[in-house]
């Protein structure tokens, strides 16, 4: 029986969203690729300086008094509001919606997901990242969860092994709506 903490609400968009990534990055660790961890830790590393700075600035103010520390909150502000929009600029324009790199064998591949507010329709895209080989391709999550809110892995993973393989072994290619490759 399925564990009744991972069932989801079919009518929300981000909770399928979150939880096929989430599985994805499971069905590919169990295909043995390694996790390449660039994107995140920049993504913590900003993060944490913001909070840093923010203690910081906070404890300084706390200790001496507000009239004496008004200068280092002015300027603690200033560096968490630079920090912080250097953080939304690197989700925003650098992750672009990735949630995967990892690397086997030598190939390195990037998977991207997006989701269009309204649309249950989960759109992926992977790439080799040494040659920028690349495959993109949609579906609707019903496809990935039973009607009682449940992932069902069988297909997603059926799916992303075709896309990688497409990617790894014949090159640029396209997919169907359904999954499967478009005639070149």
């Amino acid at each position: 029986m399925p564990n009744p903490k991972n069932k989801l609400n079919l009518s929300s968009l981000p909770d399928l969203k979150n939880a096929t990534d989430d599985e994805i990055v499971k069905i590919l660790a169990g295909k043995g690729y390694t996790q390449i961890f660039n994107l995140i830790d920049i993504r913590l590393t900003l993060g944490f300086l913001s909070v840093i700075v923010a203690a910081a600035a906070g404890g300084y103010d706390y200790y001496v008094g507000f009239e004496k520390a008004k200068t280092y909150t002015a300027i603690g502000v200033s560096i968490y509001f630079v920090l912080n929009m250097a953080l939304t600029i690197w989700i925003i324009y650098f992750e672009k919606g990735t949630i995967y790199q990892g690397s086997k064998d030598g190939k390195k591949i990037s998977v991207m997901s997006t989701t269009k507010k309204y649309t249950p329709i989960y759109d992926l895209k992977v790439t080799e990242t040494t040659t920028s080989q690349s495959t993109q391709a949609k579906k609707s999550f019903t496809e990935f969860f039973d009607s009682n809110g449940y992932i069902v892995r069988k297909p997603l993973e059926e799916w992303i092994d075709g896309m990688i393989t497409s990617v790894v072994q014949d090159g640029r290619t396209t997919m169907n709506k359904d999954g499967r490759k478009k005639q070149k």
